[in-house]
């Protein structure tokens, strides 16, 4: 093989290889570093003090159009889009780019006008800073990234849920496709905890139409079958029926039927 070849080969390597790093919505710019905290031990504090620098900044928004609609190829991370999943995903971008802290974390919502149906725009910022002073200052190569914020006996229940879920950054790599069955439905918006995932449609029920999550270059299956419960929840069903899941060349999708009962209950 030739020295142009090598080149050639040695360019598409690289390249491959950035493909396959962690997808970042939270858009990090700064001095990247070795890992030393989970997104759940990234604390939060107002102003850096002489026991942080700082290593760059980060930020995300996304865009929420409320009530049962049709739904092509959006983002998961615009039709959940919240406070909570915009600071989730500063926290799992700040941990991965060796970040110890977010430093000013703020979020601001605005209007956006459409000619369908009310939009909002939310977007969160922060800067992310290290310790350079203390205990937690000290990292060695191998030393595992540090799980819990130093004096925290045991996860708090946000904690325990964060763990728990797919990473926040998956949603905005997740997109979701529904088309109502039904002309109209209108019900309160809810938690994906509320939403039941059944294998049947009971006879009680009615149909409001299929609902399918995909990832084009391939994500993993637990949370494509969540974001289905997420969206389901999002647009006010109350079950999801029939959850399957399958992939099609790179990609991967999860799809199931949102059903509710014809008469509330």
């Amino acid at each position: 093989m030739n020295s142009r070849s090598s080149c050639a080969w040695l360019g598409l390597g690289l390249l491959l290889a950035g493909c396959a790093g962690r997808f970042d919505p939270a858009n990090f710019e700064g001095s990247r570093e070795e890992q030393r905290a989970e997104p759940e031990a990234v604390i939060d504090i107002v102003a850096r003090t002489s026991d942080f620098e700082t290593i760059g900044r980060v930020h995300d928004s996304c865009t929420w159009r409320p009530g049962f609609r049709r739904v092509d190829e959006e983002a998961l991370s615009d039709l959940d889009c919240s406070t909570e999943r915009l600071l989730t995903a500063l926290h799992e971008s700040a941990a991965a780019a060796g970040g110890q802290a977010l430093v000013g974390a703020r979020c601001d919502s605005r209007r956006v006008s459409t000619a369908s149906r009310e939009t909002h725009r939310l977007s969160c910022t922060a800067q992310v800073a290290r310790y350079v002073a203390g205990p937690l200052a000290a990292f060695r190569p191998l030393t595992p990234p540090r799980s819990l914020p130093q004096g925290k006996p045991a996860p708090s229940p946000s904690d325990v849920k964060r763990i728990d879920e797919p990473d926040a950054s998956l949603a905005f790599r997740i997109s979701v496709k529904f088309e109502p069955a039904v002309a109209e439905y209108s019900r309160s918006l809810r938690s994906s905890a509320q939403v039941r995932e059944l294998p049947v449609m009971p006879v009680s029920h009615q149909a409001l139409g299929d609902l399918a999550t995909t990832c084009a270059d391939g994500c993993d299956e637990r949370a494509l079958r969540y974001g289905v419960l997420i969206a389901a929840a999002r647009l006010g069903a109350p079950d999801v029926v029939g959850v399957r899941c399958f992939t099609h060349g790179s990609s991967n999708s999860c799809i199931g039927t949102l059903a509710a009962p014809e008469r509330d209950e």
